[in-house]
């Protein structure tokens, strides 16, 4: 497999003549002659002929999740693996078929301050050492215990324990472990996933651990974890940094290519993925537990975000199984007993601990057979209850005689076709425009379908990158599924491209200005349809793009004055002065949203907590942008508080300026005189004039009488404020490649990313983060109760 192109195009290196040097180093890499190129060329083919030369085997499975909540092993430890599954013939066996595999993702090992800058803590000694001993496991080869113990991985909180059955360690090969941290600013490792990927017979089985954004409100979070996991968990990444490490010593014109291209948990034919992940059920805590009273799972289910989620053709979990729970919620408990949450917080019972799986071989699901799926109401250790699902999952194995056959097969039709036939790809694709209309910051994710279809004599590997050149968007409006294809003869395969108007997309628009005369804006770009050895398809995209105050800069909502976006933009000749008493103080649409949460908020029970109605939020959107009279009465307080913060975070250049986020983070660190003035002497008068504003109404709302209600704190604000306004000038950024990657430290100095181990980067992320809070928790502080 060669390495895959990120979806968003992060990684510039992409390019006709070297998307598949792998492919061409490991041709070359088998001889010169042509002999040498026929039979790579066959060995190639063999990789998608493989169901037929592999014949089915059984493998028993006990899977395993649970949220821990940083205590220890419960005295009921054993209760959370069955050894064995239930014949369906007792008479068989007495004592049932054994459990091949035993997984046990566990989570919040460890979340301690401390922990968060470490990868792996003595917190996880006792689980592990108490696993094994339930198991009889030992990692030794030539011992006599029943199960063989996997290299146990730890990512601060997350840790994923596999044991396999001693009878089939000689059938077990290619080992290996990846991490991936979506925590604090996608860096630090308070949630994320652990991985472990292995080979047994012919089949590679991917197993994650996963622990997803938390929140009843933060939807959006938890699928972008997701995707991230399962989109860039490199099983192969460690292999490779060993093999630069050995190649560095080496003269680099005599150094073969890379020997281990990317290894994703797409890459494998079982992904079997458990863990917190933290989908709610969208009811109130009330109506929830009317129906955990009824034991009305069924209605339950039919308000689970996950369920929900599973159904969406679109979702980063599409293609997986759901292992659909037959039980009552297994969050959240008051520690100790199996009764809700009783706490001031009145969490909803939610399904947050899941079980899914995906196979490469879709038909292959009807192997799958659940044995049993139950929560361990029993362990009362945790505010979770554990999940347990036994499951029959099917496994290959290769029959030697049947491959030659194949292979066999494969040189003949090599020599009837001709070689130079059977070496060209042929390929069609369905078209080579896609159009997706008007699109708008808060109104995009049109979606077009793209048919790529081999129509030659051999299976094809295909690339789908952008074309940058001459393109001011770098086609960073654009979101491609599925961008490394492999199709076989006579088959076709489905690319999904979708728009996406974001904070990094909406940064081509950033000349675009207005009083120009322009009230629309054209953008094409051309997606490379790149095929091994075949020729590549070009496919022009093109979208119109409407203005907004979303996705703008201060400077340009600034200079609208008292007109509407819309306006603004279409009107040409009427350009608006440049010098800055012809600005408002604050934008006027900024000044339409404070004034209604001023008026409605201010004693809103959790008040920037719950999520905003979708719809009423496109429709608080569009009315900014279209007119300029104050927001409808309809409009709620939570969805107008969703807004803000969605106007705040968008802004091309944050409230603090790139330039001058050293000094916030410095002043931060200083405290209050200095980040007084920070804000007056080095902020933008624009800016420092918003940051100003937007505090204010924040220490409204922190007046005891409101802030009894509305349930905010001053800690609790400036973590939401800092993060949309204090923004960090890499994070802003879509990734880079690490060796491009730098972060400014609160001295100045510059440290590349390359160079930072994960503690390091965790470590100074946290920093940046406390310093951040700090300089806006300096503007927020409630008058004493005694005023009131």
């Amino acid at each position: 497999m060669v390495a895959v192109l990120p979806p968003v195009f992060d990684v510039d290196s992409y390019q006709p003549k070297n998307a598949f040097a792998d492919v061409c180093g490991r041709a070359n890499a088998q001889g010169s002659g042509t002999n040498a190129a026929e039979e790579s060329w066959v060995q190639r083919e063999l990789e998608f002929y493989h169901d037929h030369y592999t014949e089915q085997r059984e493998l028993t499975a006990c899977v395993v999740t649970f949220n821990v909540a940083c205590k220890k092993p419960p005295a009921n430890l054993a209760a959370l693996i069955q050894q064995r599954l239930k014949d369906a013939d007792p008479s068989n066996n007495r004592s049932g078929t054994p459990v091949d595999l035993v997984m046990v993702s566990l989570q919040e090992i460890d979340m301690s301050a401390s922990a968060m800058l470490k990868d792996g803590t003595e917190a996880a000694t006792p689980w592990v050492t108490g696993l094994q001993a339930v198991l009889c496991a030992d990692s030794q080869r030539d011992s006599n215990s029943p199960y063989f113990a996997l290299p146990v991985r730890q990512l601060v909180g997350l840790l994923i324990c596999v044991y396999v059955r001693r009878q089939l360690l000689p059938y077990v090969r290619d080992i290996s472990i990846a991490t991936v941290a979506t925590g604090a600013l996608g860096s630090v490792g308070n949630k994320g996933a652990v991985g472990l990927s292995l080979m047994i017979y012919n089949t590679s089985i991917c197993l994650i651990n996963a622990h997803l954004a938390a929140g009843q409100n933060n939807l959006a979070k938890r699928n972008g974890d997701a995707y991230k996991i399962l989109t860039t968990m490199d099983f192969s990444a460690q292999k490779r940094q060993a093999q630069a490490g050995y190649e560095s010593g080496k003269n680099s014109a005599s150094s073969p290519v890379p020997a281990y291209p990317e290894l994703l948990p797409y890459n494998h034919d079982l992904i079997i993925v458990a863990g917190d992940f933290n989908y709610r059920i969208d009811l109130s805590y009330n109506e929830a537990l009317n129906l955990v009273s009824r034991r009305d799972i069924g209605g339950l289910l039919e308000h689970d975000e996950f369920g929900t989620e599973m159904k969406d053709p679109f979702s980063p979990w599409v293609g997986f199984m759901d292992l659909r729970p037959t039980f009552l919620p297994t969050y959240r408990f008051d520690i100790g007993t199996n009764t809700y949450d009783t706490s001031e917080k009145q969490r909803v019972p939610s399904y947050t601990d899941r079980i899914v799986l995906w196979l490469k071989k879709k038909h292959s699901g009807d192997l799958v057979r659940v044995e049993n799926l139950l929560a361990l109401e029993e362990v009362m250790s945790s505010d979770h209850k554990p999940v347990q699902a036994l499951l029959r999952l099917p496994l290959l194995l290769e029959v030697t005689e049947r491959r030659n056959a194949v292979r066999q097969s494969l040189l003949e039709r090599l020599k009837s076709v001709g070689w130079d036939r059977m070496a060209t790809a042929e390929t069609t694709v369905s078209t080579t425009t896609l159009d997706f209309g008007v699109q708008r910051f808060y109104e995009c994710g049109t979606r077009r379908v793209l048919v790529i279809t081999n129509t030659g004599h051999c299976s094809v590997e295909v690339h789908i990158f952008r074309k940058v050149d001459g393109d001011m968007s770098e086609g960073s409006w654009l979101r491609v599924h599925s961008t490394t294809l492999f199709i076989r003869p006579n088959e076709s395969r489905e690319v999904l491209v979708e728009t996406q108007l974001d904070l990094y997309s909406a940064r081509c628009l950033k000349q675009w200005r207005p009083f120009g005369g322009c009230a629309e804006l054209p953008l094409k770009s051309i997606l490379v349809v790149c095929v091994n050895q075949g020729k590549m398809h070009f496919v022009q995209c093109t979208c119109i793009v409407k203005p907004s105050v979303f996705g703008n800069s201060l400077e340009n909502i600034s200079l609208l004055r008292n007109e509407s976006c819309i306006a603004a933009y279409s009107s040409h000749g009427v350009q608006a002065p440049e010098h800055s008493m012809a600005r408002s103080k604050v934008p006027k649409e900024l000044w339409f949203l404070c004034e209604a949460l001023y008026e409605r908020g201010a004693r809103q029970p959790r008040l920037f907590r719950e999520k905003g109605s979708p719809r009423v939020c496109q429709e608080i959107m569009h009315h900014l942008d279209t007119c300029c009279i104050p927001l409808s009465p309809m409009c709620d307080a939570q969805s107008i508080a969703a807004c803000l913060i969605t106007f705040l975070r968008s802004l091309q250049e944050p409230v603090v300026p790139f330039a001058q986020y050293g000094a916030a983070l410095a002043a931060g660190k200083a405290g209050h005189k200095a980040a007084l003035q920070f804000v007056q002497q080095e902020l933008p008068p624009l800016h420092a004039n918003v940051w100003i504003y937007v505090c204010s109404l924040m220490n409204f709302f922190l007046r005891p009488p409101n802030a009894t209600s509305n349930g905010l704190t001053p800690k609790f604000l400036s973590r939401i404020l800092s993060e949309v306004m204090v923004v960090s000038p890499v994070t802003s950024q879509p990734a880079l490649d690490s060796s491009e990657g730098a972060r400014q430290t609160v001295t100045g100095e510059l440290m590349p990313h390359c160079g930072m181990t994960s503690q390091v980067l965790g470590r100074q992320v946290q920093q940046e983060r406390i310093f951040a809070m700090s300089l806006v928790e300096c503007f927020l502080v409630p008058p004493p109760a005694l005023m009131w």
